[in-house]
Parts: structure tokens; sequence; C-alpha cells
């Protein structure tokens, strides 16, 4: 009778325990320690800010379309550059298949205008600088103190570039979202240098 007393005491005094809240920051430790979401599974939503600041979400972004997302590190990567002119010369494929291209960074608004003017970034490039977006998607990592050193030391710095102090970036990855929203194609990889060819994006538009 005691033992049961005891057990049912535990028991009711856990309905008045506050509920764990979830992490509403999930940014890793180091980008193998990303995980991404996979595909077969519903996009998640996000605040993201286009050029002039404005807000959107991905959700009203990509209703009803077939739409390819593309996170990059940002402007001030030449890997990510690099990429960025193999995805405008696809481009027009991709449109022709009947999808949209959408690129995301944490760069600022601000340092966002600046790549899609200098590079002639003919897609939407929107400012994921609150890292909303990457976090969702389960991309987000904390760069390490020797990182953001080095960078600084080739004149990158990852503060001025989002103008947060999160020092934080995404994993490059792309996924490509069908018009009910689900998640047809996913590819990230944790080593930036490694990026998706165009080609297999063309392939997997559905």
């Amino acid at each position: 009778m005691v033992r049961t007393a005891i057990v049912v005491f535990f028991a009711a005094s856990l309905l008045f325990l506050p509920a764990a809240k979830a992490d509403e920051s999930p940014i890793a430790k180091a980008a193998e320690e990303t995980k991404p979401i996979e595909r077969g599974t519903k996009m998640p939503d996000a605040v993201v800010r286009d050029s002039k600041g404005v807000e959107a979400t991905l959700r009203e972004l990509t209703a009803g379309k077939t739409t390819v997302l593309v996170f990059f590190r940002g402007g001030w990567c030449p890997i990510c550059t690099r990429h960025t002119g193999q995805l405008i010369k696809a481009y027009p494929q991709i449109q022709s298949k009947g999808g949209q291209l959408i690129a995301i960074s944490p760069d600022s608004p601000e340092s966002t205008t600046s790549n899609q003017s200098k590079n002639s970034i003919p897609f939407p490039v929107y400012s994921d600088s609150d890292l909303n977006a990457a976090k969702a998607f389960g991309l987000a990592f904390k760069v390490d103190d020797a990182t953001v050193k080095k960078y600084k030391g080739f004149g990158i710095d990852l503060e001025s570039a989002s103008g947060r102090d999160h020092q934080s970036l995404p994993i490059p990855a792309v996924f490509i979202v069908d018009a009910s929203g689900k998640i047809v194609f996913a590819h990230s990889d944790p080593d930036y240098k490694k990026r998706l060819d165009p080609a297999s994006i063309i392939e997997n538009l559905p």
C-alpha cells in the first residue's frame, strides 16, 4: 500500500511540472553534427527577408509551386559564388520544367543586395541572418573560434556579413519542394567544398 501510494503521488505530481521547452535555437556545435531534415518530410516554415529587408515566410514563397531551395554560406564564400554561377546557367532549365529557384544565406539584406548585383543573380536570394530557416532545416552550426579568426585573416568578417553576432553558418544544402509542400529531394554535405551538380537538380524535379 505504501509503495502504491508513493507511485500514485509521484505520477500525480508530474501533472503540475512545467512542460519542457523545445530547443528554440538548435545550432549544432560543428558542421559534422548537423541533422538536416530528410526527403519525404513536410517543409518547415520560417521567416526570411528579401534584399530590401521585407519579411516573407517560406510557406508563402513556395505555395503551390515546385521550388528548389538552395542554402549557401554567403556572398563572401568563393565556392558558393562558383556554385551560384553553375545555378545561374541551370536556372532556365529549372524554369522550363516548371520550377522556381530560391537561394537562402545568412547574409544581411544589405550584403544580399550587394551579392545579387555583383554576380547578376537572376533568381531571388533571401536573407536568413537570424538563421530561422537554417535551424528549421537542421543545417545551422556554430563556427569555432579558430575558424572565425582564420576567416578574419582572409578579410572575412561573419558578423559584418550577417549583421548578427551568432557566428554561425548553414552547411550547404539543396532541397526540392513539390507544390504540396513536401520535400521530394534533399542533399547536403558538412564539407562546404562539396556542392551538388545542378544537373542532379534538374533530373530530380518532379
